[in-house]
């Protein structure tokens, strides 16, 4: 008798143990990571200097379209003006897009890059650069303008990293790289709406005085299911 009521006690204890590894009973609790994804669908940013004569084209770097739907712009590379002008301002635009791992939460650089010149008018020698550091994602544009509005000076990216549960951007925890040039001037801000990434970025200049008129940044949603 004593020994039946042991295996009852037992056997009821092992049933207890199986019901508490159910994995139904988890069906509802969230997954411990997630992808991210990056919305198809643009919000551009413009500055516009209002002036029209003697505009180019539109020229452009657009990584998510050129390259693939893990590309971010991340980096941009610019040359002044030439020694003989009178005016500080850019005079050549390249940009480069790096790929990011959208299916890691951790959202990690793949390390592939892809890179393009946007303009080129009659420029000194020598790159200077702003570039989005390691482990964070760029969400805007700041240009430094000249006093009457009417042509870009320099640039630098506006930044953030992932927060640490890694579901979304930390907004809180942003910042800026180092303008490019240094040059002074009155600053525009071009930023993404929250939780957007910057993916490319079209400008118009002046063929005759080489300065950028017109430039605007392309954003993306950057989410989590």
């Amino acid at each position: 008798m004593v020994r039946f009521a042991f295996a009852l006690i037992a056997l009821s204890a092992a049933g207890c143990a199986v019901d508490a590894a159910d994995p139904d009973l988890a069906v509802d609790a969230p997954p411990l990571s997630e992808s991210w994804s990056i919305g198809a669908a643009a919000v551009n940013q413009r500055w516009d200097s209002g002036l029209n004569v003697n505009l180019s084209a539109w020229q452009y770097i657009h990584c998510n379209l050129d390259y693939g739907d893990e590309y971010m712009l991340t980096d941009i590379n610019v040359f002044q003006e030439d020694l003989a002008e009178p005016a500080d301002f850019i005079a050549r635009m390249a940009g480069v897009c790096r790929e990011f791992d959208l299916p890691d939460p951790a959202l990690p650089r793949t390390g592939a890059i892809a890179s393009k010149t946007i303009f080129s008018a009659n420029f000194r020698a020598g790159a200077l650069s702003a570039q989005v550091p390691v482990n964070n994602y760029p969400i805007g544009l700041q240009l430094k303008v000249n006093n009457g509005d009417t042509y870009v000076k320099d640039v630098r990216i506006l930044y953030a990293p992932v927060n640490a549960a890694q579901t979304a951007l930390n907004l809180a925890a942003s910042s800026q790289t180092s303008w490019a040039i240094g040059y002074a001037g009155t600053t525009e801000t071009l930023s993404c709406p929250a939780q957007g990434v910057m993916t490319g970025l079209d400008l118009r200049y002046d063929t005759v005085e080489g300065q950028i008129r017109v430039l605007e940044i392309h954003c993306r949603a950057l989410t989590q299911p």
